[in-house]
């Protein structure tokens, strides 16, 4: 008979330095100040950020910075997610709107 295999033991590695642990609101990231309500064409995002609550979602916009994406809609909010994740990955412009609150709250790629 043949025996399943076994799995091999696992090393524990450090934890990097550098490492913001997730799960906490407070280590959010910095937003930046509202620059201006309304659209803004043509930036690039470069990475996301997030925490367990589906509606902490924040984005870094190259040349602004930190951008929460606008938690008004569940539905539009994890569509908003998804698009900037498919932007990130595949180095795509985006389009946004900022609204007053300094958040965005629609998003074109």
């Amino acid at each position: 008979m043949n025996q399943p295999p076994v799995p091999s033991p696992y090393a524990v590695l450090d934890t990097p330095e550098d490492c913001a642990p997730y799960g906490d609101a407070a280590m959010s990231p910095q937003t930046a100040a509202p620059t201006q309500s309304g659209w803004h064409i043509g930036h690039s995002i470069s990475d996301l950020w997030s925490y367990e609550d589906a509606s902490g979602v924040w984005v870094l916009v190259d040349g602004i910075g930190w951008k929460r994406l606008s938690p008004a809609s569940r539905s539009g909010h994890t569509h908003m997610t998804l698009l900037a994740g498919a932007a990130t990955h595949d180095n795509l412009p985006v389009d946004f709107h900022e609204d007053s609150d300094g958040q965005i709250d629609q998003l074109i790629v």
